[in-house]
């Protein structure tokens, strides 16, 4: 047994794996600044339910008798943590090492690519436990199917050799898997500029040992072929190896045809569709039979924060959604408009790095996707602490957008205030941002606020 501290411990693909850990018979302690402002509590609980102790992000949680220090890319130099970790000489860690060294012996199923990932790695996970292949899940997001009393969704212990994981382009460390089944869904400039994203995707290739699964639909991804592999493809349109057809969209569920069987996906939106068709493409690989993926996904019931339908209330639709670079922020903005009339945005930038970086592309999705009689309000970028340099502010992306009704909310309870007094009937109601989970929260006190009386 060895003793594991997680710095950052409520991060998505942080509380993940050492859910893992733990459950390998490992000691496992945590903190994170979250936790110490009491915030996003769920995760917490859920994580101390499972024997998992959390420590203030001060070094008290590390201890001589701590093996490793486990960090993501977001944690700095200068934490107390990694500071006290230093000082006595412990290893540190970071968590695309620890998941590919418990990853790389597996039978591993690998997803990557801009966008979709969570959502592709819950579809197939749920595909292979109805399989019986009894996988164990590492994913960046909470797959509703696998919530239970103490682990909270984001992942599943299996009993046997196959595992399934979410991989990350953003910081580089896509490159350290090696996988039986690789997925690229595709492929978009965010956090790295091309020219650095199809290096890492092109290495992530050709680590494959089996069959790389890859979309059709997108330009980027489609050049990656390397020699020797194994290639399925899916997409949209013509020439996919898995294609769909007779695709029929409403706001809540989708409906199309693959070789002739009919599908119906409790999802809305073509993105969703093509998710589900490199779920199927990951199958194929593994020759399970198309009849029982239908089967397996028609009880597949979305991911937590990925255009999660709140409520609805005087005709007034709520949404809570991840969407946060343009890829997303577009394909959600165009499955939402099969949702109402007009939609009304509140969106939160999720970091001042990524805010910089897509400063004139987030301000173009937003030109190009929304009507003149749409709203967007601008939360203050997110502000997870620690020492970002915060010389932009939201306030520079407002000055880009050119549709009539958008305004900063300098606060939530402004924003609140401002949809309460502006929504009506027939309008659909959606919170963007990602890496802040109290934005759920936010958005029920949305739906609270529409709840009055409308005339």
């Amino acid at each position: 047994m060895k003793k594991y501290h997680f710095v950052g411990i409520g991060g998505s693909g942080m509380s993940s794996l050492a859910q893992v850990i733990k459950s390998k018979s490992n000691e496992v302690t945590g903190s994170d600044r979250s936790h110490d402002r009491a915030l996003n509590q769920d995760i917490f609980r859920s994580l101390q339910d499972q024997g998992i102790k959390l420590f203030p992000q001060n070094g008290s949680g590390v201890t001589e008798d701590t093996d490793y220090v486990v960090v993501s890319t977001a944690i700095e130099e200068g934490n107390p943590d990694i500071k006290k970790a230093q000082s006595l000489t412990i290893l540190i860690l970071h968590r695309a090492k620890l998941l590919a060294e418990i990853f790389n012996p597996s039978f591993g199923i690998a997803v990557g690519g801009t966008s979709g990932k969570s959502t592709v790695t819950g579809m197939t996970s749920v595909i292979l436990e109805q399989a019986g292949l009894d996988p164990t899940v590492i994913n960046g997001g909470v797959i509703n199917a696998f919530q239970g009393e103490k682990w909270p969704g984001n992942a599943r212990l299996g009993s046997g050799n196959m595992m399934v994981i979410e991989t990350d382009e953003s910081d580089g460390s896509i490159v350290n898997f090696s996988p039986e089944v690789g997925v690229i869904t595709n492929i978009s400039r965010d956090h790295k500029d091309i020219s650095e994203l199809l290096p890492l995707f092109e290495t992530f290739a050709q680590s494959i040992k089996g069959c790389l699964v890859i979309n059709s639909d997108c330009p980027l991804a489609s050049k990656i072929r390397p020699r020797g592999k194994k290639i399925i493809t899916y997409g949209l349109t013509d020439g996919a190896d898995i294609k769909a057809d007779n695709i029929q969209m409403n706001a809540a569920s989708s409906q199309f045809q693959v070789n002739g069987i009919p599908f119906h996906l409790f999802l809305p939106g073509r993105h969703n569709i093509s998710n589900a068709l490199a779920a199927f493409a990951i199958g194929t690989c593994l020759d399970l039979d198309l009849h029982r993926m239908k089967t397996a996904l028609g009880k597949f019931r979305g991911i937590k924060r990925r255009l999660e339908f709140i409520g609805i209330s005087n005709g007034i639709a709520v949404f809570d959604d991840f969407s946060h670079n343009p890829a997303k922020i577009s394909s959600a903005i165009e499955t939402l408009r099969m949702a109402g009339t007009r939609l009304i945005i509140v969106f939160q930038p999720h970091g001042y790095g990524p805010t910089r970086f897509l400063l004139k592309e987030l301000a173009e999705v937003f030109n190009q996707s929304l009507h003149p009689s749409d709203h967007l309000f601008l939360l203050n970028i997110y502000d997870a602490g620690g020492t970002a340099n915060r010389t932009i502010s939201s306030l520079d992306l407002l000055k880009r957008i050119t549709i009539p009704a958008v305004l900063h909310c300098p606060d939530r309870e402004t924003a609140i205030s401002e949809v309460k007094k502006g929504a009506r009937s027939g309008d659909v109601v959606v919170v963007m941002g990602a890496r802040d989970d109290t934005l759920s929260v936010f958005a029920r006190k949305l739906l609270n606020a529409v709840q009055g009386d409308k005339t």
